[in-house]
């Protein structure tokens, strides 16, 4: 609402951009995630599917929703009987104790019970993705059977149906899902905004980065390294202000961790850009590649325990299969 808000202050004085109702604005809350090659002409590829492309495109989907909700359900049965002990100290804090005592900031099984928990919320939104494409292709069905000739030259005024169609042609078959490959990863600024769940990427754009920017607009570089920190610092209270409500533990401790990706994006593009001289149009040869998945993979299971211990100690571990529980739990409630 606040960014669709924006957008009509923005073009109010400009009679030639048409800003979309609220309510259209839902159907386009991640403008950035399509995938077609020439978004000036998407129409034909949203001709080009049939309802044999929809069955196809349905099996895939069905076939990873069982496979994944299996392994995660084993996985998650493991997480819940194995939980280890987190310290009440910060796990920031023990890294700062680590340079002054030497003592372990953390012990290696709960390192590795924090990569096994990041697995499992990574195959959460993955589920999410193909359950959500599952029931947009459930509603697209009818309308693809019943649907108007391809040949048929589109009206002017679209109906309702049809946008509602080609909405879910668009977010079935050409949209990037929320969770892409974050393992993947080669730097900070691809793990953020391409790889990881992409839900919010618009909304932190619009409401920290962009007005931060135009705020410091006489100092192009000022304006880019605040703003990539506003951005991680609105992520950050909004990820304690879930700790407070979920589990009633008040911390900073997402916002260490989001402050502290945003001091790595920033020193990333400085080394990468200014020292080294490597523009971001320069394609990484296989071996660089390899190495900077793992440099940042290296550095960011480093800062993990700092946002996973929250979770972990308020025993944040989903499952969709659990059904039984979920059913008690709301019978209670």
């Amino acid at each position: 609402m606040i960014i669709w808000m924006k957008k009509n202050y923005q073009f109010s004085k400009d009679s030639k951009i048409k800003i979309p109702s609220f309510i259209e604005s839902l159907f386009n809350l991640r403008p950035n995630a399509l995938t077609i090659p020439d978004n000036s002409n998407y129409q034909k590829y949203i001709d080009s599917i049939t309802v044999a492309d929809l069955n196809s495109e349905m099996i895939n989907h069905t076939i990873k929703t069982i496979v994944k909700s299996v392994i995660l359900e084993f996985l998650i049965k493991y997480l819940r009987n194995n939980r280890p002990e987190i310290p009440e100290r910060s796990y920031g804090l023990r890294v700062l104790d680590y340079f002054f005592t030497g003592h372990p900031f953390i012990e290696t099984y709960t390192f590795f019970y924090c990569i096994l928990w990041i697995i499992s919320v990574i195959m959460n939104f993955s589920i999410m993705w193909n359950v959500n494409c599952l029931a947009f292709g459930i509603i697209l069905r009818p309308l693809l059977s019943n649907g108007e000739n391809k040949n048929e030259k589109l009206r002017e005024s679209k109906s309702f149906k049809i946008i509602v169609k080609e909405w879910l042609i668009l977010s079935i078959f050409y949209t990037k899902p929320l969770m892409c490959n974050p393992y993947f990863s080669t730097s900070p600024r691809d793990f953020w905004s391409n790889q990881w769940q992409q839900l919010y990427y618009e909304a932190f754009q619009e409401l920290g980065y962009l007005p931060v920017r135009k705020y410091f607009r006489n100092n192009k570089t000022l304006g880019h390294v605040l703003g990539i920190c506003a951005v991680y610092l609105i992520s950050g209270l909004f990820h304690d202000y879930i700790a407070i409500v979920v589990f009633n533990h008040f911390s900073i401790d997402f916002i260490i961790f989001f402050l502290f990706h945003a001091l790595l994006l920033i020193l990333w593009e400085v080394i990468e850009g200014r020292i080294l001289g490597r523009r971001g149009d320069i394609k990484d040869s296989f071996i660089i590649r390899i190495f900077k998945v793992a440099l940042f993979l290296s550095i960011a299971s480093f800062s993990l325990p700092q946002f996973a211990e929250t979770y972990i100690k308020g025993q944040y571990i989903h499952s969709y299969l659990d059904i039984n529980k979920s059913l008690v739990k709301w019978a209670v409630s």
